[in-house]
């Protein structure tokens, strides 16, 4: 994906990119203009020895020219500024989904639509952090709001920016034409992890994103299953800590591979696909008998099939 004047991907960036390139187009025709006219005029008007300058005290054509010209291009400027801006601030029409965004030192938090597809089991809300997914084809509107200084929100590829303020709620709509990973971050300086206060669009093909949304919420209901936390503690806790790291909790072992990304990874050591509960499942049951010649010994008879299962449910939240 390229520089969002070359390559934007939604109807508000390519408005945006088509005023971009009038007004940088223009302005090349200005220096051009301008410096030919220096390099022309420094040339045939240099002081030449025996030679008296011609002296000129006005020149009405030029003069107009240069008032006129310069007046209907910033009035041309400013007309098609405003007529693209009614369409970048016009947030409330045909909109397929709100959602709320806020920004705090230093990340997002996207709370997606009070709909069925959205709903947890105890009710609450689908949230996420970092990352937005949205379907393709469709308007979407971002309620902005922060929680402790002024953030501000832009994915280049996809449309404007807007500021996120304490206090007061802002909004604006992106859309994305085609499927895909945007990036984008926050533009507004706001502390020392400001660099690090990123933004990731996933735009999903129409026909995948209920099936998006299901994974959203089973991954979400099992962040906060008890049977989770079980599973992180038996793992911290227990053999498994000794041999693999996971980043940010205090396994740090180096015999086995690193797990800290093992639910996003396409496979188990190169021999069960894909991740899932299954056949991870499997592989801590008796991974020797399906990669036989592996360290990891077996913990099927060693642990009970409850605490297993519990392990693989926090290691399916390692994404």
């Amino acid at each position: 994906m390229g520089p969002w004047p070359l390559d934007p991907r939604g109807p508000q960036a390519e408005s945006i990119s088509v005023v971009y390139w009038i007004l940088f187009a223009c302005a090349v025709v200005v220096l051009a203009i301008v410096v030919g006219a220096l390099t022309y005029s420094g040339i045939k008007f240099r002081d030449r020895p025996g030679r008296v300058p011609q002296q000129f005290h006005g020149q009405n054509t030029l003069e107009l020219i240069w008032t006129v010209v310069p007046t209907l291009m910033v009035i041309s400027f400013t007309a098609l500024s405003w007529n693209r801006l009614n369409l970048i601030n016009d947030v409330d029409t045909n909109v397929a989904m709100t959602i709320k965004v806020e920004g705090q030192q230093w990340s997002w938090t996207f709370t997606y639509p009070d709909q069925q597809m959205f709903k947890l089991k105890d009710g609450t809300i689908l949230q996420a952090g970092e990352q937005l997914d949205i379907p393709v084809g469709q308007k979407i509107k971002l309620e902005l709001s922060a929680k402790d200084v002024i953030h501000s929100f832009w994915v280049p590829n996809l449309g404007g920016k807007k500021d996120a303020v304490p206090g007061h709620n802002t909004s604006l709509w992106i859309q994305a034409d085609r499927p895909g990973t945007y990036k984008g971050q926050c533009t507004e300086f706001c502390g020392d992890g400001h660099a690090d206060m990123l933004i990731t669009v996933v735009a999903h093909p129409q026909s995948e994103y209920a099936a998006w949304a299901e994974t959203a919420r089973t991954d979400a209901e099992r962040l906060r299953d008890p049977a989770t936390a079980a599973g992180r503690q038996a793992f911290l806790t227990g053999a498994c800590a000794g041999c693999h790291t996971v980043k940010g909790t205090t396994a740090v072992g180096k015999v086995g591979p690193e797990l800290t990304h093992i639910a996003s990874k396409p496979n188990i050591a190169g021999v069960l696909s894909p991740v899932n509960q299954e056949n991870l499942t499997k592989w801590v049951h008796n991974a020797p008998g399906i990669k036989p010649g592996i360290v990891m010994p077996k913990f099927e008879g060693v642990l009970p099939d409850q605490q297993i299962d519990q392990i693989v449910q926090w290691l399916l939240t390692l994404k």
